[in-house]
């Protein structure tokens, strides 16, 4: 079952009982990343060394985030720097190029294969809005998810009251929804570009999670945090109101693709704008396969239906068919462990899928391939 996690309180004491609540969870989390950044090429001196940078960087610009942060790492009884460094996994694995004797080299390095995910919004033509992803990642992380909700303390900046999110015990956040229905999922996507002056990418997908609409994010990214991300990355955004975006973020700031002619959003984990300021290793090569599989069962869809004839449950069920898809199996927009393309640990597979209807504010989660869902529930803005 996964940890469902009722927070509340200042950042800190929402912080605290995270740790206190997912203390297990966290230090499984810790062991098992611990292993991934050696595997890497991070030497556990590389690694504080970017988490100290990264602490900096998180208290000067969230300083209500890097508050929640400690009370993490004092609930779960680890050290604050760990916990950092859990919620800037991203940047010191996929960005960071080793610097230690005990590294690998760069052409190593930036070979080995990590992530999968695939997202899709939809803006239906009755002004329902649609997001919905599978979250790809290593299956020994299906023990270590929580589901965050969280009533939000004030902030100089924040608009909206409560958030709900999908995670890995210890994290600020990932992927999910607010109470002002505003919705964000996530694509890994890899660079060697790095800049510790800006902020991790899990710590902003949290801060979008405390905006008011996506144009609120934009607005606030742009003037607090510096429009972009420590690392390279992709955001899918949508809100209640039938606006969506693609963000590719990352050290240069931001680029914004906007719904396509029939208000869909597609996006794998390759940069769908070519930027030549961003040093791009594309390390999985159904990413593209993957993009081009989901466009197609978009178009075989519309043969067959009107989307926005459908109802909430029926439409719901739709995109679950698209993120149960099999095709090129075993590397599929359903992905099943793949032992010759190994993740930094081994195995990679669908850890959970999930489709959010923004517009009334529901989510339904599956973890497990959602081929062979191993539970299921529903969530409420």
């Amino acid at each position: 079952m996964v940890n469902t996690l009722h927070l509340k309180g200042t950042n800190y004491e929402i912080g605290y009982k995270h740790g206190v609540l997912a203390k297990s969870q966290i230090q499984n989390c810790l062991e098992h990343y611990a292993v991934y950044f050696l595997n890497a090429g991070m030497s556990p001196g590389d690694v504080k060394t970017m988490a100290e940078e990264f602490s900096k960087s998180i208290q000067k610009l969230v300083p209500h985030l890097h508050d929640e942060l400690r009370g993490i790492a004092e609930g779960a009884g680890v050290h604050l720097l760990d916990i950092i460094a859990l919620n800037a996994r991203s940047e010191i694995a996929l960005a960071a190029k080793p610097s230690s004797s005990n590294s690998t080299s760069d052409e190593d390095h930036l070979a080995i294969p990590v992530d999968g995910c695939t997202t899709f919004a939809e803006t239906l033509e009755n002004g329902k809005q649609w997001l919905a992803q599978n979250w790809d990642w290593q299956t020994y992380q299906l023990s270590n998810l929580v589901l965050l909700e969280i009533d939000l303390p004030d902030s100089d900046w924040t608009r909206t009251k409560s958030l709900k999110t999908m995670t890995e015990a210890g994290l600020l956040g990932k992927i999910g929804i607010n109470s002002s229905k505003v919705g964000v999922c996530l694509n890994a996507l890899r660079a060697t570009d790095l800049d510790t002056s800006k902020l991790p990418l899990h710590v902003l997908l949290r801060l979008v999670l405390e905006c008011e609409s996506v144009e609120h994010a934009q607005e606030v990214f742009k003037t607090k945090f510096g429009d972009g991300a420590a690392c390279f990355g992709h955001f899918g955004l949508a809100d209640g109101s039938g606006v969506a975006r693609s963000w590719e973020i990352g050290p240069f700031g931001t680029d914004i693709i906007k719904p396509d002619t029939k208000g869909r959003l597609f996006h794998t984990n390759h940069a769908l704008i070519q930027d030549s300021k961003i040093h791009e290793v594309v390390w999985l090569e159904d990413t593209r396969e993957r993009i081009t599989r989901l466009k197609e069962l978009a178009a075989e869809s519309d043969e067959k239906i009107v989307a926005s004839s459908l109802s909430t449950e029926e439409q719901k069920n739709r995109i679950f068919s698209f993120l149960r898809d099999e095709d090129n199996y075993p590397n599929s927009i359903c992905r099943a462990n793949d032992h010759a393309q190994m993740g930094l640990l081994g195995e990679l597979q669908t850890v959970f899928s999930i489709v959010m209807n923004l517009t009334d504010g529901l989510v339904w989660i599956t973890v497990g391939r959602p081929k062979q869902v191993l539970e299921e529930f529903q969530v409420s803005a």
